[in-house]
């Protein structure tokens, strides 16, 4: 209820890195937001993860217009948050919708193989905004040495690990520092992770982050 998975076959190829973002035209305006691939690098069959922002331009022609078949326009791909080649422990912390530029590199890892330990601390909100759950399923069985656990925020959800991200950091390879750390959620979990690793004591190897905001105007967006 809370999320939309958007499909596009792309006319020509898009050549992008795992975790990059493109700008989508927003059909009848001229209004772009921005989004993160899902899909596989190197395929026309793509895929992005959407938050259902009620009354949010591209949430309504999403949810009230948009029929198969429709045209698109991209402008990208963008944006330096994305893979870098695997040499050591890794850590993906994704809040909510931003788990989008994950699944991509997911699929990366997939397809070249990963010898180092992977471990996604995957959170949201409330139980309903858990998406995806089937693929990260699947990753961990086909990618050697990935795990995931969930979390939700909500003091209602009957889920077993409540809180934050960072209140369950336990299976994290954080390997004294040795470590590449991956994040993308909204500006609260960015800097609330950004202060966990200040309190510890710990400075990652690299700290890839991206924040996005969803937004209900006209105004520029960056929701991955």
């Amino acid at each position: 209820p809370t999320a939309i998975e958007l499909k596009v076959t792309a006319d020509a190829d898009i050549g992008f890195l795992p975790g990059q973002y493109v700008n989508i035209q927003v059909p009848g305006t001229e209004e772009t937001r921005a989004y993160s691939f899902s899909s596989r690098p190197g395929s026309r069959e793509l895929s992005f993860l959407i938050r259902n922002v009620p009354g949010g331009l591209m949430s309504s022609w999403l949810v009230g217009k948009a029929k198969t078949g429709d045209k698109v326009t991209l402008t990208g791909p963008m944006g330096v948050f994305y893979l870098r080649p695997v040499q050591r422990p890794v850590l993906m912390l994704a809040g909510g919708t931003g788990l989008a530029p994950f699944l991509a590199m997911l699929e990366s890892l997939k397809e070249k193989g990963c010898e180092q330990p992977t471990h996604m601390i995957y959170g949201v909100t409330n139980d309903d905004d858990l998406v995806g759950l089937k693929a990260l399923e699947k990753f961990a069985e086909e990618i050697e040495n990935f795990s995931f656990k969930t979390v939700v925020a909500s003091d209602e959800s009957s889920h077993p690990r409540k809180g934050y991200v960072t209140n369950h950091m336990e299976d994290a390879p954080i390997n004294e520092g040795d470590v590449d750390v991956y994040l993308c959620g909204p500006p609260p979990m960015v800097d609330a992770v950004l202060g966990y690793f200040r309190e510890q004591g710990i400075e990652p190897n690299s700290f890839h982050y991206e924040k996005f905001t969803p937004s209900v105007s006209a105004a520029e967006e960056k929701v991955a």
